[in-house]
């Protein structure tokens, strides 16, 4: 097997392994998702389409760096900062509005929690690691 197949498996696996912890914290923390009924598939897939690729490409360039340390920064930088922001969004779900204000929002189906903030925010987390990793692999030559 050659080393661009070899990376893209393990970049592939790293991914998947990222994404079903992602889905476990969705699961525990119980985010509404279920009454979703007018959500397609192809919608989420759409979604996020953007986060995923964006961190299949930050972890095969931890990857490629053959360093285990910069590896050790994807996976973090990839799950701290978004199950804090899922903490976030149960806590911003189950809040109740100290004062009466003038609009409202209500968080109470995870549709917009989940289809809009947190994808955009993930895919902002992982632009920022991307071009960090190119600073500290540039810095290094």
């Amino acid at each position: 097997m050659n080393k661009q197949t070899d990376y893209r498996i393990k970049g592939i696996a790293q991914v998947a392994l990222v994404i079903i912890i992602h889905l476990g914290f969705i699961v525990f923390l119980k985010i509404k998702t279920v009454e979703w009924q007018e959500v397609k598939r192809a919608e989420v897939i759409l979604t996020y389409c953007a986060p995923i690729f964006l961190l299949y490409a930050t972890c095969i360039r931890s990857l490629k760096t053959k360093k285990l340390r910069y590896n050790l920064i994807w996976l973090l930088i990839s799950l701290l900062p978004s199950i804090a922001i899922l903490f976030k969004i149960k806590e911003i779900a189950s809040a109740e509005p100290a004062e009466p204000v003038f609009i409202e929002f209500h968080f109470e189906q995870g549709y917009l929690e989940l289809m809009l903030f947190f994808p955009v925010i993930y895919s902002v987390i992982q632009l920022i690691l991307w071009a960090a990793m190119w600073f500290m692999i540039l810095s290094k030559e």
